[in-house]
């Protein structure tokens, strides 16, 4: 039997549950988050990622009192929760109808909505709305075991400070929040709920999605790639992404240069994947390979980003 550790060695991307629910998110009520924080306390406080040393950010956390691991997602539009554990759990019927939700490079699902009293540190979310979705071997014990993705939806309400050298993160109330010394800020914007940032690859200006559900540094779509000049002349491999409810193929190129908050990563693995065929879906994706250098604080809600150098 296979190993968690040795299973997800064999993945270079975590492209985990970004885009979900693209095609019906503007005709679905979705209620805000309203996050709660601990008496006199204006963060959940500093949290330790959770789990195997892998890049991408994870905390434990409780639905309905029951203790679980979640990934914190930028690159989700909405909140998940695994089919097999609100299962488990109980969880009462949909409160809409149902969505049509697309994971980068996976299949499309049927999903449902529930609510959930969900704890993260100092943070509770109570009646927090999620999408029930099959997340196949992202919540399953030889992959990540997440069975909560926390996504855009809470990241538009908080604002996420994630020390990546230090591999800790914490929820900060947006009016409280002080940036720390060092802090610059980059060129970013708000597309809708996400975080779009700037990056230069091999001098070609691309706006990716910053998504901290990606274990690459840069994922692209094929078009957008192409578009770039990254498909010409180069070695193109064979690899394989966890992806939303299962196993996703693609390719992968080395570029020789991707610049990001003002460093320049040399001789970069980049991942691409077939863009589903729908309105706004996203062409690319900026991983915490861009960002582990960083202390990086995201304010999704005012389309801004901030990062503190640190050293490796």
């Amino acid at each position: 039997m296979r190993t968690r550790r040795s299973l997800l060695g064999q993945f270079g991307s975590l492209a985990l549950v970004g885009g979900a629910a693209w095609l019906l998110r503007d005709q679905i009520l979705w209620r805000r988050p309203e996050p709660q924080f601990a008496a006199g306390e204006t963060s959940s406080g500093w949290l330790p990622f959770a789990g195997p040393r892998g890049p991408v950010v994870t905390v434990d956390a409780t639905v309905d009192g029951r203790p679980i691991r979640a990934l914190v997602d930028s690159g989700a539009q909405y909140s998940v929760i695994d089919t097999a554990f609100a299962a488990q759990l109980g969880l009462p019927g949909a409160f809409a109808a149902p969505m049509i939700a697309y994971g980068v490079g996976g299949k499309p699902q049927l999903g449902r909505g529930v609510s959930l009293d969900v704890g993260v540190g100092g943070l509770a979310l109570p009646g927090m709305r999620a999408a029930v979705l099959d997340l196949g071997p992202i919540s399953g014990g030889l992959g990540l075991s997440v069975p909560l993705v926390l996504g855009q939806d809470l990241l538009n309400e908080v604002i996420a400070d994630i020390d990546f050298p230090r591999r800790r993160v914490r929820f900060v109330q947006p009016q409280a929040f002080s940036a720390p010394d060092g802090a610059f800020a980059v060129p970013a914007r708000r597309k809708g709920r996400a975080l779009l940032a700037q990056v230069s690859v091999e001098g070609a200006a691309l706006e990716p999605v910053l998504d901290t559900g990606a274990s690459s540094a840069l994922v692209l779509a094929h078009d957008v790639a192409e578009a770039a000049g990254l498909l010409n002349g180069r070695d193109v491999r064979p690899t394989r992404s966890l992806v939303l409810g299962g196993v996703a193929a693609g390719r992968m190129v080395t570029v020789s240069t991707l610049a990001f908050g003002g460093e320049v990563l040399r001789n970069v693995p980049v991942h691409i994947y077939q863009r589903q065929p729908m309105p706004g879906f996203p062409g690319s994706l900026l991983g915490v390979g861009a960002l582990r250098r960083f202390r990086a604080v995201l304010d999704h809600g005012r389309g801004q980003l901030q990062l503190v150098r640190r050293s490796a």
